[in-house]
């Protein structure tokens, strides 16, 4: 910046620089003592000639601008402070003409670089004419001041951040002239944008639950009308843009006076908007119901399997013995029937995770081929039922009962949303999802994925209903027509494979059910689903059966005897190794993993395979909880065949495990 200074500089000969008269020429000068008074003074001022060079000056101002020590008799302003802000040119141009002017925060640098916040006043000093003959200037470091006002308003900003984000509002209330004073975040909780005080009182009464805004009102009544801390709390349900919300309203009355003369004449609070934790917390409910439902289920699942191994075994052998075709029928129906027990007891243990997931490659179209004629007799005959394949061979990993399940939970509800008969079509596809795609499913995921779709035509969903229909419990049916678990059940066999599901429903238009399964390799696995229903039978080779329900037992010895094996039983473990030890030739241990005492019947196998290593080992359970898998299963482990299992399953599994013997022993 360009100095308006006067005076004279002389040369210093041996420098050749100039350098500032320690008594410059046309300086002008005041008294010694108006001198010595501005010098103690405790302020920082300094008065300068017209010419803007300085007369004298208080030791504060050489403190506050860093040049104790410094002598600017005659020394331009302009000249010691280089770095003055743009505003000063036109304060000293305005002064000099005769105002007075005050900035209330001023940024400037030092000499030696720091940089300060200063508050300034420039007066003009007039002679006896009335002529400005200089300037007197007046400096307060705010610097601190300033730093302070930083990091409150820092502070503040952070705060406000915070209550938006936490969904949090702040109010206040002042009795004495009913005025209010609502947060920015108050009026976005709540929808109270661009509204006036009158708007947001009626807006308050016509949004919050009627009952609750009973209650926020005795409450207030109460709390005013007694001695007391003034708190109040209260939870309260808001209709906001047409959802509900939920609210907790936390406020604190002030009183003023003592006994009669107590009333109170201000009230401060907070809305905290409690939507998704109540979320959270009404799944967590549902997650500890669910939970509840799969100890029950584990607890019951073992004897109902039991029970349905004696049922269905005893059908079998008497459908085998029997030469009536009629009878014949009627025990195919009741072996049908038995299955569907045993299939409905296994999706309500994968939906408790109560139960193992066996995974295995299936071919989708020819799996949903072999299963057709079932889903045909769910929906009945007022259904037009198609199927439609699509993904010409393509493989999916995943658990073949589940799969079943869920494919007759989407068709039981796409039969029941069209009481009056329709069409139902089941499809499936092969896609790849990419980013953008996935984003718009909840919980997908990018990849090629197999699609297995069921679409109605029925009543459909709103979109609420749609959005709740995964959740457990939740059913919009008639009471005793639906558990509310059904979609659940079907989301829990897509996340078991590594899938999801979307629903897309339109109220009155249908609804269309996808369920997204990751494509594998066709690479062939054994899987009782896939297998022929052929009976490899046996050659006489002796199978120890170890189960402690005589029942059962009996039943499996029968049906072993059947598909000509000889057998063996016990009802414990010490019994099998007992039998072991004394020599029995056994070819096949077949043992329940569940048995009494601490011991499972993978500790069995352990056992055998140490001592008897030539003999094949093969295990089933109706339920296995973790009391009963005290390690992660590998792929040494034997089979598992699953209670109930049909005569067919049982000679397979039996051959599969003397193959995997022999295999071993070469």
């Amino acid at each position: 910046m360009a100095t308006s200074c006067g005076g004279t500089m002389p040369q210093d000969h041996d420098r050749g620089t100039a350098r500032p008269d320690p008594r410059p020429v046309g300086v002008r000068t005041i008294p010694e003592d108006l001198a010595r008074f501005v010098a103690d003074a405790p302020v920082a001022l300094a008065m300068l000639d017209r010419d803007l060079r300085y007369v004298a000056w208080s030791n504060r101002w050489l403190a506050i601008n860093g040049l104790i020590g410094g002598d600017l008799v005659g020394r331009c302003h302009d000249d010691v402070f280089p770095s003055m802000p743009e505003c000063w040119a036109d304060a000293k141009t305005r002064a000099l003409a005769g105002e007075s002017l005050t900035c209330e925060e001023s940024r400037q640098a030092g000499p030696d670089g720091p940089v300060t916040w200063v508050r300034w006043r420039i007066t003009p000093v007039f002679d006896q004419t009335g002529e400005v003959t200089g300037l007197a200037l007046f400096n307060e470091d705010i610097t601190r001041r300033k730093s302070t006002e930083d990091r409150l308003r820092a502070s503040e900003d952070r705060m406000r951040l915070t209550t938006e984000v936490a969904g949090i509002g702040q109010f206040e209330k002042d009795f004495t002239d009913t005025t209010y004073q609502v947060s920015d975040s108050f009026r976005a909780l709540v929808g109270f944008e661009g509204l006036d005080l009158a708007q947001m009182l009626q807006r308050w009464e016509e949004m919050v639950d009627p009952g609750d805004l009973a209650g926020l009102r005795a409450e207030f009544e109460r709390v005013i009308a007694q001695e007391g801390d003034g708190r109040v709390a209260r939870d309260l349900r808001l209709n906001v843009a047409g959802e509900q919300r939920y609210m907790q309203f936390i406020a604190q009355v002030h009183f003023s006076g003592t006994g009669d003369d107590r009333h109170a004449h201000r009230v401060v609070g907070l809305l905290i908007d409690q939507t998704e934790s109540r979320k959270l917390q009404e799944a967590l409910s549902r997650a500890q119901r669910l939970e509840t439902v799969g100890r029950l289920a584990g607890t019951i699942a073992h004897d109902f399997n039991n029970l349905l191994t004696v049922i269905l075994s005893n059908l079998e052998l008497a459908e085998l013995r029997s030469v009536d075709d009629n009878l014949r029928k009627h025990l195919q129906r009741a072996i049908e029937a038995a299955e569907m027990g045993a299939n409905f007891n296994k999706r309500l243990l994968a939906l408790a995770s109560g139960r193992q997931s066996q995974q295995v490659v299936l071919n989708l179209d020819a799996h949903i081929a072999r299963t057709w004629a079932l889903a045909q007799q769910v929906l009945g005959e007022a259904i037009d039922l198609r199927f439609h394949p699509g993904t010409d061979g393509a493989c999916a990993q995943v658990d073949a009962s589940e799969l079943d399940g869920a494919l007759l939970n989407i068709l039981t509800n796409a039969r029941d949303a069209q009481p009056q008969g329709g069409k139902v079509t089941v499809t499936t596809s092969a896609i790849t999802l990419d980013r953008t795609e996935a984003a718009r499913i909840a919980g997908g995921e990018p990849g090629d994925y197999l699609r297995l779709t069921v679409t109605d035509e029925g009543t459909g969903m709103p979109p609420d209903v749609a959005r709740r229909a995964q959740e457990p419990f939740f059913s919009t049916k008639a009471p005793g027509r639906g558990t509310g678990l059904g979609l659940t059940s079907v989301a829990t066999t897509a996340a078991r494979a590594g899938g999801f599901v979307r629903i897309d429903s339109t109220e009155g238009n249908g609804s269309s059910i996808s369920i997204y399964l990751p494509r594998v390799a066709a690479e062939a696995t054994p899987a009782s689903s896939e297998a022929k229903d052929d009976l490899p039978f046996g050659d006489g080779e002796l199978v120890l059966v170890v189960e402690d329900d005589p029942l059962v037992r009996e039943t499996v010895l029968q049906r072993l005897e059947a598909i000509g094996y000889a057998v063996l039983e016990a009802a414990t473990i010490e019994a099998a190794l007992d039998l072991l030890a004394a020599g029995e030739p056994v070819d096949l241990v077949f043992s329940d993993v569940v048995l009494p005492g601490r011991d499972s019947g993978y500790d069995l196998v352990d056992a055998v395979r140490r001592t008897y290593p030539d003999v094949a080992v093969l295990l089933t359970s109706g339920h296995v909880s973790k009391t009963q898998m005290p390690r992660a299963p590998d792929a040494s482990d034997p089979e598992l065949l699953s209670k109930p299992y049909s005569l067919a399953r049982l000679a397979q599994a039996v051959a599969r495990a003397f193959t995997l013997a022999r295999q071993t022993r070469t």
